[in-house]
């Protein structure tokens, strides 16, 4: 996975606006917008500052498997980050149904 990918995926992951991220790291939206469609590579302090705010490793953000946030594939990760958008009430109603799923699923 390219870089910008990387980091785009632990943002959605941790819930982190693009724009608060760049306010964060006191870069300009324009600048973070580069960084997250490949356009533009940032220096190594910076993704130094990243990987901390983040709390991945460096090696993490390149595509590494080594960091603090687990692995999901893209469909696990669209499934948390709609789930992260919902009221309380809908995640009530969606974490039940799918335990109900993978108790049913589990039984075959």
């Amino acid at each position: 996975m390219e870089f910008g990918k990387k980091l785009k995926a632990v943002l959605e992951f941790e819930g982190i606006k693009q724009k608060e991220f760049a306010e964060t790291l006191h870069i300009s939206p324009s600048t973070m917008n580069g960084y997250l469609n490949d356009k533009r590579q940032p220096d190594f302090d910076l993704v130094m500052k990243m990987a901390h705010a983040l709390n991945v490793s460096v090696d993490y953000l390149f595509g590494g498997e080594c960091g603090n946030s687990p692995t999901l594939s893209e469909n696990e990760l669209e499934l948390l980050t709609s789930f992260r958008r919902m009221p309380p009430e809908q995640q009530e109603v969606f974490s039940a149904l799918a335990k109900m799923l993978a108790e049913q699923s589990g039984k075959k």
